[in-house]
């Protein structure tokens, strides 16, 4: 019997351990609002349940001419921090001994490419729903709507939109890319209406017609206006007078910050681990952990709102 407990305890770790890895795997390869490459990543503050995040602003400009042999008058940095109490999220998946000796395909499989989906779209949206109620408004649109409610149905967003965000992000000092772009995360339906716009203007740069060898981004669909334009099925909308989508627009600095992952943690519970399985009728599958998100400067991104084409 000592024999039975060991190989159940090793496959049940290595089971643990194969799922951990996808799970991580995933989520970095998957993760947008998230993305390490648009949010700062926290540090527990140790001792406490928080995350710590840290930034310092620029320096003033400086025209004051210096005195021959003076030493200028000396500056200190200022630095911001904010702190963000942490949550605990989490998921489990039950798997039944008679449901994996009668399935047609690898249920534990299935069942650890579904947890890490879930961990995914789950972390994805808590970052989501923490910038979609920051960052700097800017309204889109033929009408040019004053703010949210007055977008209407036919407020699309258009060409000329991206033309004048890119002057204000621009003049705000918010940096590109090095590849010379911003990045704008729109919904699916906003990304109907600039692929519709751009190409009827002649300014849409499909992806499938770049010729350097660069990396797409994460849901590339073109470029337009000096952003390449990523489609995210999970982009925030606004119940207005009518469904406002948000896009969010970016530079290269980073206006909010999500927690570390490798706070996340897999387990896997083999059938008949406890008094309560005592027929080893059942196994479990599930992720956690302690997370949290904050908008650290609301000038460093811009959450981009319109109307969409109806009846996608």
């Amino acid at each position: 019997m000592a024999d039975v407990v060991t190989q159940s305890s090793a496959l049940s770790a290595a089971l643990t351990f194969r799922v951990q890895k996808k799970v991580l795997e995933n989520l970095r390869a998957a993760l947008v609002y998230a993305d390490p490459a648009f949010s700062e990543s926290g540090e527990f503050d140790s001792g406490h349940n928080q995350l710590l995040f840290i930034s310092v602003p620029d320096l003033s400009i400086n025209t004051t001419p210096l005195t021959e042999g003076i030493r200028p008058d000396k500056r200190a940095l200022s630095m911001t921090t904010v702190t963000v109490a942490t949550t605990q999220y989490g998921d489990l998946v039950a798997i039944t001994d008679v449901a994996k000796a009668f399935s047609p395909f690898d249920i534990s499989n299935t069942a650890a490419e579904r947890i890490s989906q879930s961990a995914k779209e789950s972390i994805d949206q808590i970052v989501r729903d923490v910038i979609a109620a920051g960052g700097t408004a800017f309204y889109a649109g033929v009408g040019n709507p004053a703010n949210r409610a007055a977008i209407a149905v036919t407020d699309l967003m258009r060409s000329l939109d991206l033309r004048k965000l890119r002057a204000k992000m621009y003049k705000a000092k918010v940096p590109v890319f090095a590849d010379g772009y911003y990045r704008i995360m729109v919904s699916p339906d906003q990304g109907f209406d600039l692929r519709n716009d751009g190409t009827a203007n002649g300014n849409w740069y499909d992806v499938n017609k770049y010729t350097n060898n660069e990396p797409l981004l994460k849901g590339e669909l073109g470029r337009l206006e000096g952003f390449r334009i990523m489609e995210v099925v999970n982009a925030p909308t606004f119940a207005s007078t009518t469904t406002v989508h948000a896009a969010i627009a970016v530079g290269a600095i980073k206006g909010w910050g999500s927690g570390e992952l490798q706070s996340l943690r897999v387990y896997h519970v083999a059938p008949g681990g406890d008094h309560t399985d005592p027929l080893a009728q059942e196994e479990l599958v599930g992720w956690k952990v302690h997370f949290g998100a904050a908008v650290l400067k609301n000038n460093f991104y811009y959450r981009v709102e319109s109307g969409a084409t109806a009846g996608l």
